[in-house]
């Protein structure tokens, strides 16, 4: 978030009640911080000020600052603390240890994976149990518990340990050496002795101690939380690294390389087993085993699960069908935990390689449309995976109905509404959002008239976003006119999420699932449905089951307009049968299915 250089929009000395506020707002995130370490992270009296900035993306956020130093960061609403604050009390957060020469790849933007993370003991489904994805945690080096990066846990522990310590461990927010640390008075990163380098430094002596400590540590968790006794203040007292040489003639970069190369030269006090495994190298192989893993199933699926009848075929169901069940046991295929992160990606190195050729026949949903197995002629299965591949399921139970959200797209019009809440042009709003937003300006500006509750008085901005020609004089609007107004102003989107992609924004209001009965020569009726791909409907699957149900033909016919996807065609009027699979099975909403009303009346 700050490798590259933010903006400065204001930055100012922040008011007593302000900072009483944000002091309450620490207190209720870090219930375990006493009285006087809250005073001593927001005191009283000393010089303290507010900065709005804009980051290299785009975003707004506030950074509170106490004597020139950032303390904590404000990202929507939530407070995130700086290594500034963390070097004062490093069990604030969860932390995971790394080696030092990891943090090379921290600086340079990479997030730190999981097979990097040093774990006292063995991993077990208790080591990780208190963390949650998404939860705040810190990033120490081997050596030295003083933090050097603040971050976000990627995965969940129960999900850490089910990977087997593979993947993205932490998404890193704010580390040592970039801009929101030079945005300070540049410290250097303080000495605060680390328990595991001097527990392994004595294995020789204290074995027994040794062993019987880590059986306790792996019960009570192996990340170190802050109990509730409360943090220990005295850890300010310890020296920084270099603090005599750290002077204003010295180069950012020096200081960040004395710091790194100090706690590097820790590590020879360790008597490490098998050195060779513990370098960042073994933080890449995962990336390379994972892409092994979906070449293999790739080929796999291509040479002898696809067929040409199946064509075209969505990417999501070549993925679920085809690929999945020629995975070995005890291995999970998971495309995020490779270097590709995005299986569109992924296909479209396939594509390159001349494997398969993709096209989008419908917004938003790709879909197979040629496969070449030529190439693959002298490509064998492997004997594990050829010998009892693992079926795909097919019950009811397993479809799982993408997510499906209404959103609005921000535009020109709208724009100096949204930006200062960090909006840019294209992005997608929830309604509920686009509420909360509208709310917050027009309270903090004052603009709610006092005679009358449900009106708003319109300032220059508001004004030229909702009126029109000839409404000059209009000064006040109700509350629900302001909203539907600057609804109008801006385009309809859909979210779709599936489960394991990524999300893909569709323009345009939702078109439901269109049921319609036609009739066709010698008075024959048919059932037409169409627009199933955006539910992530297998339009193959969904035909033959119909066909399967009610004993009557069913064809696929691709639409003659572009990326409208394609029609099925059934004979006779089925939309009974078609409505009841679609709501019991699919779990399609009522509301996404148009036409159920012409199904045949019942006697």
């Amino acid at each position: 978030m700050f490798h590259k250089p933010f903006k400065v929009k204001t930055q100012t000395a922040i008011k007593g009640s302000e900072r009483k506020r944000v002091r309450n707002d620490i207190e209720k995130l870090f219930p375990n911080l006493q009285p006087a370490d809250l005073l001593q992270i927001i005191p009283a009296k000393d010089e303290m000020t507010v900065a709005k900035i804009y980051t290299h993306s785009g975003e707004s956020l506030v950074i509170y600052c106490v004597q020139k130093n950032p303390v904590f960061i404000e990202v929507f609403k939530e407070l995130i603390p700086t290594i500034y604050t963390m070097w004062k009390f490093p069990e604030l957060l969860p932390v995971f240890r790394t080696y030092p020469p990891v943090f090379s790849k921290l600086k340079s933007g990479a997030d730190l994976m999981l097979p990097g993370v040093i774990v006292e003991g063995e991993v077990t489904p208790y080591t990780f149990r208190n963390i949650k994805k998404g939860d705040l945690c810190s990033v120490c080096l081997l050596g030295n518990k003083a933090p050097v990066a603040v971050g976000r846990a990627a995965l969940s522990g129960s999900d850490m340990f089910d990977s087997a310590m593979r993947g993205k461990g932490v998404q890193i927010v704010h580390l040592f050496g970039d801009d929101l640390w030079s945005f300070g008075d540049k410290s250097p990163i303080p000495v605060i002795p680390d328990g595991m380098l001097m527990m392994n430094e004595d294995s020789d002596s204290d074995e027994n101690e040794q062993s019987s400590s880590a059986k306790m540590d792996q019960q009570n968790g192996d990340l170190k939380v802050t109990d509730d006794s409360g943090i220990d203040s005295r850890l300010n007292e310890h020296q920084p690294y270099n603090s005599g040489d750290a002077t204003g003639n010295q180069s950012d970069n020096g200081v960040l390389d004395q710091a790194i190369n100090k706690c590097s030269g820790s590590l020879h006090k360790l008597d490490m087993k098998n050195d060779s495994n513990n370098t960042e190298e073994e933080v890449m192989d995962l990336l390379d085993n994972m892409d092994e893993l979906l070449d293999v199933c790739f080929k796999c699926a291509i040479k002898s699960s696809v067929k040409k009848s199946d064509l075209p075929l969505l990417t999501s169901a070549f993925f679920k069908n085809h690929m999945i069940k020629f995975c070995p046991p005890g291995k999970l295929l998971d495309v995020k935990k490779s270097s590709y992160k995005k299986l569109s990606k992924f296909l479209q190195k396939m594509q390159k390689d001349g494997y398969i050729k993709v096209k989008e026949l419908s917004k938003g949903a790709d879909s197979i449309v040629e496969v070449d197995k030529s190439q693959l002629r002298d490509f064998e299965l492997p004997i594990e995976i050829d010998s009892d591949p693992v079926q795909p399921l097919t019950s009811e139970a397993e479809f799982a109905l993408p997510k499906l959200t209404e959103m609005y797209s921000v535009t020109s019009a709208v724009l100096p509404l949204f930006k200062p809440n960090g909006l840019r042009k294209g992005s997608a709003v929830a309604m509920t959002d686009i509420r909360s937003y509208i709310d917050e300006y027009v309270r903090s500006n004052n603009m709610q008239s006092d005679s009358k509750k449900s009106q708003v008085q319109l300032d220059p901005i508001i004004a030229d976003i909702v009126l029109t020609k000839g409404e000059n004089n209009v000064t006040h609007l109700s509350w629900e006119e302001l909203f539907k107004r600057i609804l109008s102003k801006m385009q309809p989107v859909l979210c779709i999420e599936h489960a394991g992609q990524t999300p893909t924004y569709q323009k345009g209001k939702v078109e439901g699932i269109k049921l319609d009965i036609q009739q066709r020569a010698s008075n024959k009726k048919v059932t037409l449905i169409e627009n199933i791909e955006t539910f992530g409907i297998d339009p193959k699957e969904l035909a033959h089951t119909v066909q399967v149900g009610m004993a009557c033909s069913a064809t696929i016919a691709q639409l003659p307009q572009k990326n409208k996807g394609v029609q099925i065609v059934i004979q006779g009027n089925q939309i009974s049968y078609i409505a009841d699979l679609l709501l019991n099975k699919y779990k399609v909403p009522r509301k996404y299915i148009n036409g159920m009303e012409k199904a045949p009346k019942r006697r």
